[in-house]
């Protein structure tokens, strides 16, 4: 499970060193999980992976069933990372890539520069975000006097434009 369901998600995961999360992981395994920014995983591991930390150690069982988590979720966390870097490069996204516009905001706004006026539809498509955390910031940009909200007189829907 890659847990990269938006092209940012996957740029973000895909970005991520296989080795720094390898080791991050075998050694403390929800650490491994956050590193990767995968914290829904990072909880559920905590849950089982705390409990078997602090079992006796001469219980072989439950050793054993520790082993299998950690070895289990290396694996799991690097192939993340692997299949991230797949989909990135099918998709023509450039990891590497030394400018990373990871703002919103910014991100917002050079869409808007670039597009004129633009729509909540051509904005989620073009990062991939929630509508409502997208709604969220335009209203921040707005009262900012950075960009305005008016209606398109072809259809009348909203479109936002730079000011």
């Amino acid at each position: 499970m890659t847990d990269a369901t938006t092209p940012r998600k996957v740029k973000q995961l895909a970005k991520k060193n296989r080795w720094i999360a390898g080791l991050l992981t075998l050694f403390i395994t929800p650490a491994g999980y956050l590193y990767t920014g995968r914290k829904k995983l990072a909880l559920i591991t905590l849950v089982i992976w705390l409990p078997l930390i602090m079992a006796p150690e001469d219980n072989d069982t439950l050793s054993t069933l520790l082993g299998f988590l950690i070895i289990g979720a290396t694996v799991e966390n690097v192939i993340a990372i692997n299949r991230a870097k797949a989909i990135a490069k099918e998709l023509g996204v450039d990891v590497e890539q030394a400018e990373e516009i990871s703002d919103l905001r910014i991100e917002l706004l050079k869409l808007v520069q670039q597009k004129g006026p633009v729509t909540m539809a051509d904005c989620v498509i073009q990062t991939g975000q929630d509508v409502d955390e997208i709604r969220a910031v335009l209203v921040k940009l707005e009262s900012q006097d950075l960009v305005r909200s008016g209606n398109r007189d072809s259809d009348g829907a909203v479109v936002y434009t730079i000011v």
